[in-house]
């Protein structure tokens, strides 16, 4: 279970990333705007994810500023894992097994998301499609070169046109992963995010 739930939010911060192919988007507003008119962004969604990694889990998040942080909830509606995203890593708690594990201890299982951004996954919470493409090294064309990300948009709230979804296709392994959004809600509430972190991990 506890690999898995990993591997979901792996996965999650890999939509984040580089991808040969992007669907066109309309967004509604920047991200500086939305940070200028709001202080963080909560709501829930779902992964499913189909190929030799397979499952759905349900999670809620709370974000604000540069900062995201999740909880997952396995089939069962058992709270299974926790993962805090800020700019430049990625920190997950298991807590069926009461584990923290590193966004450096996640590289090592999967080597892709040392070209993820991290940042990228907090302007998708927002609802703001990550610019793309963007420029990487000839070093790591062979990590991204089969790897598919596409978004979709649909009514959501009060947005008819908001951004809702993201699926990654890595074309290589077969796997396929979509996160979708299914309430968001961005207002003018101070988060506590550390303060939050630690007490759902205690």
């Amino acid at each position: 279970m506890f690999r898995n739930s990993i591997i979901f939010c792996a996965i999650l911060a890999g939509c984040g990333g580089p991808a040969t192919q992007i669907s066109p988007q309309v967004q509604p507003q920047s991200y500086p705007d939305l940070l200028e008119q709001y202080i963080s962004c909560s709501g829930k969604g779902k992964i499913n994810s189909i190929g030799p990694i397979h499952g759905t889990m349900s999670f809620t998040f709370m974000s604000q500023r540069d900062s995201s942080f999740f909880q997952f909830t396995d089939p069962f509606g058992r709270k299974a894992l926790l993962m805090w995203i800020t700019p430049n890593s990625v920190s997950a708690w298991n807590l069926i097994e009461n584990k923290q594990y590193s966004y450096a201890k996640i590289i090592e299982f999967f080597p892709f998301l040392q070209i993820v951004e991290p940042a990228d996954v907090t302007k998708f919470l927002w609802g703001i499609q990550p610019d793309y493409p963007k420029q990487h090294g000839n070093e790591d064309a062979h990590v991204f070169q089969d790897i598919v990300l596409e978004f979709g948009s649909d009514a959501l709230g009060t947005e008819a046109n908001a951004l809702v979804s993201a699926k990654f296709l890595d074309e290589k392994s077969k796997q396929t992963v979509k996160i979708q959004i299914k309430d968001r809600n961005r207002n003018q509430s101070q988060i506590d995010m550390k303060r939050f972190w630690k007490f759902h991990a205690s």
